[in-house]
């Protein structure tokens, strides 16, 4: 018998940084993009803590690099927290490094 695991994830602010918990997949991720962005409306400066990321796939990098180009667009910067070592396999996988600057910079030069 198959047991039905229900995957979650959930975003919140602490201590003036979003953080990310649960599992980034395609199941999670575009409810938290939608909260996301009704969270980056109040901040200029935005800090994303993914230490309690538990797994995360492709969906998981997408969400990171929506949350780049959204705060571009916006004129806002972001930076991103304890990067989850299965997003950085992904993201080497498409050529994208993990320092952050390299990271920030990879898709969305301004």
């Amino acid at each position: 018998m198959a047991i039905n695991k229900t995957l979650t994830a959930e975003l919140s602010m602490l201590d003036g940084s979003v953080n990310i918990s649960g599992v980034l997949n395609f199941e999670t991720v575009p409810t938290l993009m939608k909260q996301a962005e009704q969270l980056f409306k109040n901040q200029d400066k935005i800090s994303v803590d993914l230490i309690n990321v538990t797994d995360s796939n492709s969906a998981g990098l997408a969400l990171l690099l929506e949350m780049v180009r959204t705060t571009k667009l916006q004129s806002k910067s972001i930076n991103f927290k304890n990067l989850p070592e299965q997003i950085c396999i992904v993201a080497n996988a498409y050529g994208i490094d993990c320092e952050r600057e390299a990271f920030l910079n990879s898709q969305f030069n301004s």
